[in-house]
C-alpha cells in the first residue's frame, strides 16, 4: 500500500507495519466486547455537572465535580484550563494563574511534538493525541492571566504577560497565515490598558492601534469597540487616562463538540476485490454553539452609569478555528480507517480458519473509532466590557445584566471599589445561566 500523508504526519503501511498493526488488532479484538474506550466522545457531556454547579454559583461544587473527572494524561491541558477558570471565578487569582501557566507550558511542549503525535492519532483515534488547545484558546489564556494580575494590582506582571502574548500571537499568525481571526484584537485592547497603567503610553498607543487593526481583520460581525477608538485618539493626542472602573463579563459558555458520523470514499478501495469496502464511516467532531444569556450590562454607582460593549465574540472565533482544522481531522480519519482496514485484512488472512477473529477485528475497528470532542468549554461565549469614568474615590458599584428583550437577568454588587487618579480599577464577573435561571 502506498504511503498516506495527512496533516503534516506521514504513516507508512508496509509489510512490517501491517504485521505490527495486525498484532494490535488481535489485542483490540480480544478487548472489543468488554472494553468501553473512554475517549472523549462524551467529554462535553462529562462537563455538564461542572457547568451546572458553576451556573448556580456553587464554585466549590464545580471544583469537586471537575476533580471527579480525573482529567490527566492526554487531557491534562484541559484540567489546568478548567481549574484556572474556576479559580478565577472564585477570586483566587494567584492560584488561577498557576493553573494557566501550567496549561501554557503544556501547550508549548505539545506544539513541538504534535507532528509525532499525529501518527498515533492516525493509528487509533484522535482522542489518543494530547490536547494542546485550539489556537483561539491558546490566545485567550493570556487575557485571563493579565486580568488576574490586574485584579491583584500587579500591573508589571500583567505587562510581562502582554509582551509574551505578542510573541505567541506572532508565532500563531505565521503558522496560520490565512487565519485573520487570530489577530488577538481583544487581548491587544486589554494589553493597551496594561501598558498605559504601567506608564508606557507609547507601547499602549501601538497596542491599541494593533487592536483596531485586529478587529478590522477579524471581521467578526461586530464593530470596533467605541471606547477603544476613544482611547487611541486620546493617546495620539497625548492626553492622560481618565479615572475609571473597567468591568468585564464572562458571558455564557463556549461551544461544545459533539460526535458526528460521516460516510466517505475508501481511498484503498479495490473494485477487483469483492470484499473491498467502497465507503467507510468516520467519527468526526461537530461544532455546537451555545447561546449567550446576557445581551448587555449596565455598570452603575449613584447617578453615574455606563453600558457595555461586546469586545470578543469567542464563539465566532472558536468556530472559525475549528472549521479550519476540520479538513485535517477528516483526512486523518480517512487515513486511519484505511490503516485499520489494511490491518484487519492482514489479520483475517492469517486467521482464515477462525471466522470469529474476523468478527472481533471488525468490532475493534469500529469501537476504536471515536471523535475528539474535547474543548475548553468553560471559556465564555462572548466577552462584554463596561467602562465607567469616575472621580478618584471609593465606590459601591453594581453590574446589572439584561437579556435581548430588556429584561433584568440579575445583578452583582462590588463593594468599596477604589478608583485612583488617572488609573483603572478592574472588576469582573461571570454569568452562565440561561434566561429565567438565577
Amino acid at each position: 500500500m502506498r504511503d498516506i500523508v495527512t496533516g503534516g504526519a506521514e504513516v507508512v503501511t508496509g509489510k512490517q507495519e501491517l504485521h505490527h498493526l495486525s498484532q494490535i488488532f488481535l489485542g483490540l479484538a480480544a478487548m472489543a466486547l468488554v472494553l468501553a474506550l473512554p475517549g472523549c466522545a462524551t467529554y462535553s457531556a462529562s462537563l455538564a455537572s461542572v457547568e451546572k454547579a458553576a451556573a448556580d454559583r456553587d464554585l466549590d461544587g464545580a471544583s469537586k465535580a471537575l476533580d471527579k473527572l480525573k482529567l490527566s494524561g492526554s487531557d491534562e491541558t484541559l484540567l489546568h484550563l478548567n481549574k484556572g477558570t474556576l479559580l478565577r471565578w472564585q477570586g483566587q487569582y494567584a492560584d488561577s494563574n498557576t493553573q494557566f501557566e501550567a496549561a501554557k507550558n503544556l501547550m508549548e511542549q505539545l506544539d513541538a511534538i504534535s507532528i509525532k503525535e499525529q501518527a498515533a492519532s492516525v493509528t487509533i483515534n484522535d482522542t489518543f493525541k494530547a490536547y494542546e488547545g485550539l489556537p483561539s484558546e491558546q490566545l485567550m489564556v493570556y487575557s485571563f492571566e493579565a486580568l488576574n494580575y490586574l485584579q491583584m494590582g500587579t500591573v508589571d506582571d500583567a505587562a510581562v504577560e502582554a509582551r509574551q502574548f505578542n510573541l505567541k500571537q506572532r508565532l500563531l499568525a505565521e503558522k496560520h497565515r490565512n487565519a485573520k481571526y487570530l489577530s488577538g484584537a481583544f487581548v491587544r485592547y486589554l494589553n493597551g490598558m496594561v501598558y498605559e497603567a504601567a506608564g508606557e503610553p507609547d507601547s499602549a498607543r501601538i497596542e491599541m492601534q494593533k487592536a483596531v487593526d485586529g478587529y478590522k481583520a477579524q471581521n467578526a460581525g461586530f464593530p470596533i469597540p467605541r471606547k477603544l477608538g476613544d482611547d487611541l485618539a486620546r493617546l495620539k493626542a497625548g492626553k492622560p487616562a481618565p479615572s475609571e472602573v473597567v468591568f468585564i463579563l464572562h458571558n455564557g459558555l463556549g461551544a461544545t463538540l459533539a460526535e458526528n458520523i460521516i460516510r466517505v470514499a475508501n481511498p484503498a478501495y479495490d473494485p477487483r476485490n469483492p470484499k473491498s469496502i467502497g465507503m467507510i464511516s468516520l467519527a468526526v467532531p461537530r461544532f455546537v454553539r451555545r447561546p449567550v444569556p446576557v445581551d448587555h450590562v449596565v455598570l452603575s454607582t449613584g447617578a453615574s452609569s455606563a453600558a457595555s460593549e461586546e469586545v470578543e465574540d469567542v464563539n465566532w472565533i472558536a468556530e472559525k478555528s475549528f472549521n479550519d482544522r476540520l479538513p485535517a481531522i477528516i483526512a486523518r480519519g480517512v487515513a486511519r480507517m484505511a490503516v485499520k482496514l489494511a490491518a484487519e485484512a492482514e489479520v483475517n488472512k492469517k486467521e482464515a480458519d477462525n471466522p470469529m477473529v474476523s468478527i472481533f477485528t471488525n468490532i475493534a475497528a469500529n469501537a476504536s473509532e471515536r471523535a475528539d470532542t474535547r474543548s475548553w468549554t468553560l471559556m465564555p461565549g462572548n466577552i462584554l466590557m463596561a467602562r465607567l469614568s469616575l472621580p478618584a474615590g471609593r465606590y459601591d458599584v453594581t453590574a446589572t445584566y439584561y437579556d435581548g428583550g430588556g429584561n433584568v437577568l440579575g445583578s452583582r454588587d462590588f463593594k468599596d471599589v477604589e478608583v485612583k487618579p488617572g488609573q483603572k480599577s478592574f472588576v469582573s464577573d461571570y454569568f452562565l445561566s440561561q434566561p429565567g435561571r438565577r
